[in-house]
């Protein structure tokens, strides 16, 4: 791309410009669009789909929550499922010597 020296332009030739480059840039936006829009329905159409079709599809859903498992006797609201790390309200239980089985909900 060769590079062109607008710094010697008046403000209205930049002006003019500026709308120049706009216009072409929605053309473009809207030719561009166009084209993706039928090389997405060609492709669901090999798949055996309609692109509405495809775009209405939604992944499938997450896994469940996890019921928590313990709880933390100081304060109530605190819990965990017993799946990876412990919280600290934990540890510190056990550390100072209780055991989780106290804390199973």
């Amino acid at each position: 791309m060769s590079s062109i020296d607008i710094s010697n332009l008046s403000v209205a030739e930049l002006a003019a410009l500026k709308g120049s480059i706009e216009s072409i840039i929605g053309g473009r936006r809207e030719s561009e669009l166009i084209r993706l829009r039928e090389t997405f329905e060609d492709m669901a159409a090999e798949s055996g789909f309609t692109l509405e079709e495809v775009m209405q599809a939604t992944p499938s859903k997450k896994r469940a929550a996890v019921q928590a498992k313990y709880r933390n006797p100081d304060n109530h609201e605190q819990t965990w499922t017993g799946r990876g790390r412990k919280p600290l309200w934990a540890v510190a239980l056990v550390e100072s010597g209780g055991s989780l089985e106290d804390c199973l909900i």
